[in-house]
C-alpha cells in the first residue's frame, strides 16, 4: 500500500508545478503584452540592406523597440518606408533623427534615433497613420555607396604617379639580379 501513496505524491507535486510553471509563463507573456507602443514609420532614401523585420529600435544605443514592417514606397521604389514599434514612454520628438547602425560583424543593422530637443514637441500617433521621420544616410551608408568611386580615383592617382615616374612600377622586379654577374 505504501508505494501508492508514493506514486500518488508524486504525481500530485507533478501537476501542481507544471501548473506553476504555466501560471508563470502566462504572467510573464501577459507583461510584455500590456506595454504601451508608439508608432512610427521611418522613409529612407537609401538601401537598407541588413535590415530586417525585428530588428532592434535603438536611442542613443539603449534599446526602446523593433522594427515592425519593411516595404517599398509604392509611389517611388527607390524609397523604403520602415514601420517601428517604440515604448511609448520615450520621448521621440520632431527634431529627432532616425539611421541605421552596425549591429554585429554579421552585417545586421538596427535602426537608430539620436537627437531630439526637450523644447520641441512629441511626435504622436498610432499604428494606423504613425508620424513619417526621414532617416538621415549613416557614415557607414556613404562610406559603401562612395567606396568604389573613391578605389577609382585611387587608381587613376596611382597610375598618373607611374607615367609620370614619380612611382615604380609594382610589375617591375627592380635591376636584374644576373645582368651584375
Amino acid at each position: 500500500m505504501e508505494p501508492r501513496a508514493h506514486h500518488l505524491i508524486i504525481g500530485l507535486f507533478t501537476i501542481l508545478a507544471f501548473a506553476a510553471a504555466m501560471i508563470f509563463l502566462l504572467w510573464l507573456a501577459k507583461t510584455s503584452a500590456d506595454q504601451e507602443w508608439a508608432y512610427y514609420e521611418i522613409v529612407f532614401d537609401h538601401a537598407v540592406g541588413g535590415l530586417a523585420e525585428g530588428n532592434p529600435v535603438l536611442y542613443s544605443g539603449v534599446q526602446i523597440g523593433d522594427v515592425i514592417e519593411l516595404r517599398l514606397d509604392p509611389n517611388d521604389p527607390g524609397r523604403v518606408r520602415v514601420l517601428v514599434r517604440v515604448d511609448q514612454s520615450v520621448p521621440v520628438r520632431e527634431n529627432t533623427k532616425a539611421g541605421l547602425v552596425l549591429a554585429n560583424i554579421t552585417g545586421s543593422m538596427s535602426l537608430q534615433f539620436s537627437g531630439g530637443s526637450p523644447d520641441k514637441p512629441a511626435l504622436e500617433g498610432d499604428r494606423d497613420d504613425p508620424p513619417v521621420i526621414v532617416a538621415e544616410p549613416s557614415a557607414f551608408n556613404n562610406l559603401m555607396a562612395n567606396g568604389e568611386e573613391l578605389l577609382a580615383k585611387a587608381d587613376r592617382a596611382t597610375q598618373l604617379l607611374r607615367l609620370s615616374g614619380q612611382l615604380d612600377d609594382p610589375d617591375d622586379d627592380g635591376p636584374d639580379p644576373q645582368v651584375g654577374i
